[in-house]
């Protein structure tokens, strides 16, 4: 419904559920601390962490020079194009986190963000529907957001995006004048990501459904026009960046390239993924339209809102977790509207008293598993400093996997830095910030690659040896190739041109990465140096 019939309910904390909608100091206690470490377990498992490195770089050279960038200095092919950062903050806050305490610290970043947007929800919740479903909500939302807790941006997108429905929520269920703060929130959220866009989105979903309830009810449409001037203030808000307009640059001339959308994973459909999972974000969309289609307090805002965020999601996997934490807080109140109806339905008692044994056993069986998952998840992306801290920061960030000890080679060979390096998507952002006065080839900032030099880059990577790859070989002219594709390398080394000079040592679960050299006059005595050193032994 809209405003007016929202501000009728005098006392949402109890909606349908009685005793079991209070938390108990202890239970209040024990499961913050069990939201908590959950969180930070789902935190542990290693996950490719392509940009991070190119962030990190990034976020470093802002602090060492007190400017923010506006075109590309980090690769040869597209130097000087015009790149703007709009995520500047997010990017200065990882590399303050990064200078304190290397890739540990810039985990805990992660890891604070996330227990505090996780922890949000679960008061939330808590407050709704009582400690069984606030936990069982709050647990399966952050399940749906495994896959995408990473050590990005869109870790500050989370707890905004919580913080700003909290704000938004309980604004509709008569405390209005809190809605004066989402535009201030909105002035920080856009420095640290884009992802703020959601809520502006949503705030036109819930006055668009607020008006067309007030036309079809007769109602004043108040609440309507609350909600769109709310949305303008923060549409406004969004634009106050030292890039000013152009800090959705990015994600226009991103949008628009149908070949890069349909290349990065992350913008795929859910489709793409596999429905293990997607266990979570189905089962959380089932009781979010189920509780709505059950609940006594029909709102037709909440259901187009839960609708744009669930769509969304279907259209660009990166989106499941901004459904996951949405959906979660707004189903809340519907389904403690729908359970009395439900349990009259069954012929079960109108109230329950919660078991505490069950809870307790359904709780530390997922910590048990999900402490399991992560060990395992680790051991395989562990690296040289083991279980300490440092080496778990590095094992969650996946540097293990990165061509670490090629970098390393590069230095002691004394590799020159004007190299036309050829390196692969996935490890130009290390490369770029392992050795930053090498310029690489491509890396993860799409922007400033999306169009020919993204359609190139996957030609060079898919089709090694054909005739496309052959003449963009000879098109950009290479003087180095860092790779860790085996046919690539493979159809380089076949070339008598180029001279395979290193390959990584066989590691268990570790792609081998291999340099090649152009054969050069002036690259004679270092194809020279690096053969001596015997490094392409298999």
């Amino acid at each position: 419904m809209g405003q007016g019939t929202r501000g009728r309910v005098t006392a949402p904390h109890t909606w349908g559920l009685g005793r079991e909608a209070a938390l108990s100091r202890p239970a209040l206690l024990a499961g913050t601390l069990l939201i908590a470490l959950i969180t930070a377990l789902l935190c542990l498992m290693p996950k490719p962490e392509n940009d991070l490195f190119f962030e990190l770089r990034t976020g470093t050279e802002i602090l060492n020079s007190h400017h923010l960038p506006h075109f590309d200095t980090f690769s040869w092919t597209n130097r000087g194009t015009r790149w703007d950062v709009p995520e500047w903050l997010a990017f200065v806050v990882y590399a303050l986190a990064f200078r304190g305490g290397g890739f540990f610290g810039t985990w805990l970043v992660l890891v604070l963000l996330t227990v505090a947007t996780g922890l949000l929800v679960w008061f939330r919740l808590g407050r709704v529907t009582g400690k069984a479903w606030a936990f069982f909500l709050t647990t399966l939302m952050l399940l749906a957001m495994k896959d995408c807790l990473q050590e990005r941006p869109y870790a500050f997108t989370y707890l905004l995006l919580a913080a700003s429905l909290e704000i938004l929520l309980t604004a509709r269920d008569g405390r209005p004048k809190l809605l004066f703060w989402l535009p201030l929130l909105c002035v920080l959220w856009t420095n640290l990501h884009q992802g703020v866009l959601a809520l502006v989105v949503l705030l036109v979903v819930y006055a668009l459904g607020d008006a067309i309830t007030a036309i079809l009810s007769g109602q004043s449409g108040k609440s309507a026009w609350r909600m769109l001037g709310t949305a303008a203030a923060c549409a406004g808000a969004v634009m106050v960046s030292p890039y000013g307009w152009r800090v959705y640059w990015n994600i226009l001339i991103t949008l628009r390239d149908r070949n890069l959308m349909a290349n990065v994973t992350e913008w795929n459909p859910v489709t793409s993924l596999p429905l293990t999972q997607l266990e979570p974000f189905l089962v959380l969309a089932a009781l979010a339209f189920g509780a709505m289609a059950l609940s006594q307090k029909r709102s037709f805002a909440d259901f187009l809102a839960v609708a744009a965020l669930f769509g969304q999601a279907c259209l660009h996997a990166r989106n499941i977790s901004l459904f996951a934490i949405g959906g979660t807080l707004i189903l809340a109140p519907h389904l403690s509207s729908a359970i009395p109806g439900l349990r009259c339905a069954l012929g079960l008692p109108s109230t329950s008293t919660p078991r505490p044994l069950l809870l307790s056993t359904f709780a530390l069986l997922l910590v048990a598993a999900l402490s399991l998952v992560s060990v395992v998840s680790l051991r395989k992306e562990i690296g040289p400093r083991g279980s300490s801290l440092m080496g778990i920061g590095e094992a969650v960030a996946g540097l293990p996997g990165y061509p670490e000890e090629a970098s390393a080679f590069m230095d002691a060979e004394k590799f020159p830095t004007d190299l036309r390096l050829l390196n692969g998507f996935e490890t130009g952002g290390f490369l770029l910030w392992r050795r930053p006065a090498q310029p690489v080839f491509v890396d993860g900032r799409l922007d400033v690659y999306v169009g020919r030099t993204f359609n190139n880059m996957l030609v060079l990577a898919r089709t090694p040896g054909s005739p496309a790859w052959a003449a963009l070989v000879q098109s950009y002219d290479f003087d180095c190739v860092v790779t860790t594709h085996k046919p690539e390398a493979d159809a380089f080394a076949a070339d008598p041109r180029w001279q395979l000079v290193y390959r990584d040592p066989r590691r268990p679960n570790r792609p081998r990465c291999r340099i090649l050299l152009r054969r050069r006059p002036e690259f004679a005595a270092l194809i020279a140096r690096c053969l001596r050193s015997k490094q392409v032994a298999e």
